[in-house]
């Protein structure tokens, strides 16, 4: 038996998880763009620290490596959000 179904359950719930936390700051009165950009800061923070530690950097390399896994995210939520809310296919 996979664990596919598992793990998408629980990436979905840490993903509601953080969009509760970025509603809060957002009723607490907080500007939606610095929000964002605070979300994609932390997140690629951890996604340094993941590659390198928290003493080190993405070189150029890791960069580009690391923004192709974001635009691959990207795809792949844009894609569930077009199955939810346009199932026809029509753009």
């Amino acid at each position: 038996m996979s664990d596919t179904p598992n793990r998408d359950e629980q990436i979905l719930s840490m993903v509601e998880q953080f969009i509760e936390v970025a509603n809060r700051l957002k009723d607490e009165g907080q500007n939606t763009d610095l929000i964002n950009t605070a979300f994609m800061l932390a997140s690629g923070q951890y996604a340094t620290y993941l590659a390198v530690g928290n003493q080190g950097y993405l070189k150029e390399s890791g960069v580009r490596k690391l923004a192709q896994a974001y635009e691959h995210n990207l795809k792949l939520l844009q894609n569930l959000k077009k199955a939810m809310y346009n199932p026809e296919g029509k753009d």
